[in-house]
């Protein structure tokens, strides 16, 4: 912040042209990728011990694993990443960021070690005493962690053979509004690169992509495939913007005060075209992050992560050797573990659970996936009442209203009858291994036979899975018309890309001993 870099690329980000290119099309992974990639340049060029920094990416599904496990309940308690960055606690104050007005809690970062916002200043041309320094953010110690980033969804959205564009459009209708919402401030609006927390919420949106590619195709493509293949890039568009396709240029531009009122492309600006003009800029070209030459990274998987690869759980049968079969694998944590990992645990074997359940009377995975998501949706309306995207968040954005959050739809969809709930005893499961299993039972989960879960639960095993039409509680929000949803049963598609890809390896982990550090390396 000190250097003014990035004040810059909070212009870039909050430009018009560029904003709706990354927020309204395809291409938001993949602009994002390049963004970010630029950003982390941009980090490591300010002193020779930054030369090996990396943007860590945030990993709320562990988050959201605590808050349904019942260790926390708001966005700020259940996130040790969100106190580091700074918490939510300042005077409240409206801010002129890049021309845009954004109010909140105005954090200075310092209640935490590791931040320190006290020179953030609202435009580039501005520094010193002029600037505000401190970050406008939503009050996040009183909001509730928000619903749907659940390992069932996840799972769905990596696995299921829909293509590129009901993936990505899942992935960014989804989880990445959610966040945004619930972290209001300046995420919330068009100049929300301000906020720090920004560059590791996309970080760990491009680690989904990365799983997305790794399980769908799981090799290197030709330049081809990359270009024409339905799991690498397919164009869509959304509220009244062109479609985006594969061979399309990144559009990154901004006003730049340096030179009058004209709009600048990045790589021909002259503070930072250093961090953007030796990127390819269309779209296909970063379709893996394993293949863009010296620019190449992967990630470093925390548990929940890693169990999801492990198990092979969420990948296409000709990726994976470990599907349905062996469904019903628990894992261990022990007694000695921190919350984090119990909670990690007992949500992956839940999903396990349920997962089971259905495969009772159905080999569909689309099903399983299905049941599995909304019924966590279900929970997490009965407990805390479904969210929904708030009147601020859609003025700012711009969004329909008939766009909700995930939860809101699934529930929605159970009220008016589109989905129906098929496992009879699925809030026992829940009450079992969220609330009931102790952690001396948890840290031999492994052990655990189907029938001896039903005894647990108090459950007869040959009834546990059979249709039902099961009414739920009425919605939070009234709606006189069943509101649309993403199509989660559209046709699906079959790609040349992913035949001849190499089976992932079926190992499989049956212990939770620890956390390992999420970052990007490259």
């Amino acid at each position: 912040m000190t250097s003014g870099y990035h004040a810059l690329f909070t212009e870039v980000h909050s430009d018009i042209a560029s904003f709706k290119e990354a927020h309204n099309t395809c291409g938001m992974m993949y602009w994002h990728r390049r963004y970010l990639l630029a950003y982390e340049d941009m980090l490591r060029s300010l002193d020779t011990k930054f030369a090996c920094i990396t943007i860590p990416y945030w990993d709320y599904f562990a988050d959201y694993a605590k808050l349904m496990t019942g260790t926390c309940t708001t966005f700020e308690g259940c996130s040790t990443f969100l106190q580091e960055f700074g918490g939510s606690r300042g005077p409240s104050q409206t801010l002129s960021i890049n021309g845009f007005s954004v109010s909140g809690n105005c954090v200075n970062g310092l209640d935490s070690s590791y931040a320190n916002y006290t020179t953030f200043c609202e435009k580039s041309t501005m520094s010193g005493s002029s600037c505000s320094g401190c970050i406008p953010r939503g009050s996040w110690s009183t909001t509730l962690f928000p619903s749907g980033i659940c390992y069932s969804a996840l799972a769905q959205y990596l696995s299921l053979q829909y293509g590129f564009s009901w993936f990505s459009q899942n992935i960014h209708y989804g989880l990445h509004q959610s966040i945004h919402n619930a972290a209001m401030g300046a995420i919330a609006s068009y100049p929300t690169s301000a906020d720090p927390i920004f560059y590791s919420h996309h970080a760990t949106v491009d680690l989904i992509q990365q799983l997305y590619f790794d399980c769908q195709i799981g090799r290197s493509l030709t330049d081809y495939e990359k270009k024409t293949g339905s799991y690498s890039f397919q164009s869509c568009a959304t509220t009244g913007y062109p479609y985006t396709s594969p061979t399309a240029q990144s559009t990154m531009t901004m006003f730049w005060n340096g030179v009058g009122q004209t709009r600048t492309a990045v790589e021909t600006h002259p503070q930072l075209k250093r961090f953007f003009a030796n990127q390819p800029k269309e779209y296909w070209q970063y379709v893996s992050a394993a293949d863009l030459g010296s620019m190449s990274y992967s990630y470093s998987f925390d548990n929940l992560f890693t169990l999801l690869k492990q198990e092979g759980l969420t990948c296409p049968q000709n990726h994976a050797r470990k599907l349905q079969s062996n469904a019903f694998d628990f894992v261990d944590a022990p007694v000695t573990a921190d919350r984090r990992t119990k909670s990690i645990a007992r949500t992956f074997n839940l999903f396990q659970s349920i997962r089971s359940a259905v495969y009772s009377y159905t080999s569909s995975r689309s099903e399983a996936m299905a049941q599995s998501e909304t019924l966590d949706c279900l929970w997490y309306h009965e407990n805390y009442g479904v969210d929904d995207f708030s009147a601020k968040f859609r003025a700012n954005w711009n969004i329909p209203s008939t766009m909700h959050t995930m939860c809101y739809n699934r529930v929605q969809d159970v009220k008016y009858g589109r989905r129906r709930v098929r496992v009879a005893d699925w809030r026992e499961r829940y009450e079992l291994h969220y609330r009931t299993m102790t952690d001396t039972e948890l840290a031999s989960a492994s052990d655990i036979t189907p029938t001896e879960e039903a005894a647990m639960i108090g459950s007869d095993p040959e009834l546990a899975s059979v249709s039902s039409n099961m009414p739920t509680e009425e919605a939070t929000t009234d709606t006189t018309t069943s509101p649309p949803s993403l199509p989660l049963e559209s046709a699906t598609a079959t790609d040349p890309t992913t035949t001849s890809s190499t089976p992932e390896s079926s190992s499989s982990t049956s212990s939770l001993a620890g956390t390992t550090s999420p970052a990007a390396t490259t």
